[in-house]
Parts: C-alpha cells; sequence; structure tokens
C-alpha cells in the first residue's frame, strides 16, 4: 500500500490552492507534473523514491520523507511535515 500514515499538505501554484497529497502515487504526479523550475538533489531523490513507493518496490513512509526534504529544497509552502 502506497498511504501515507499523514497527509502532506501544501500550498499549489500562484493562487496558493490547497493541496493534499495522500500517497506516493500523488507525490509523485506531483513533483512531475506541478514543480517549480529548480530542481535539486532532493527532487530527484523525491521522484526516485515516490514512483518506487508507488510499485511497492519501496517504503511510503520513507518516501514521504523524502518528499518533505523536496519541499523544504523548493521553498513551496507547505502546511504540515
Amino acid at each position: 500500500m502506497t498511504l501515507f500514515h499523514e497527509p502532506v499538505r501544501l500550498l499549489q501554484g500562484e493562487d496558493a490552492r490547497p493541496l493534499e497529497i495522500h500517497d506516493a502515487v500523488q507525490a509523485a504526479i506531483a513533483l512531475e507534473n506541478d514543480w517549480p523550475e529548480a530542481r535539486g538533489k532532493w527532487y530527484w531523490a523525491a521522484r526516485q523514491a515516490c514512483r518506487a513507493a508507488g510499485e511497492g518496490r519501496a517504503s511510503p513512509h520513507i518516501a514521504r520523507r523524502i518528499f518533505l526534504r523536496a519541499l523544504e529544497e523548493s521553498r513551496q509552502p507547505h502546511l504540515s511535515a
């Protein structure tokens, strides 16, 4: 199962619309489609971890932690940790 133990809440886009990420698949989609231009090492690590967790090859809890690091790196506003 790819569900996170707790959703990640963030504000996305210029209109700062709220978004809840509940699982690794949603996180991977957000990373691929809705991420800022600046992409550092945590972005790439999160993409890999979320894809692997979505396919059942990795822990969704670890993928969530790495996704949060990518959020911090990108300086996107988020409401939960």
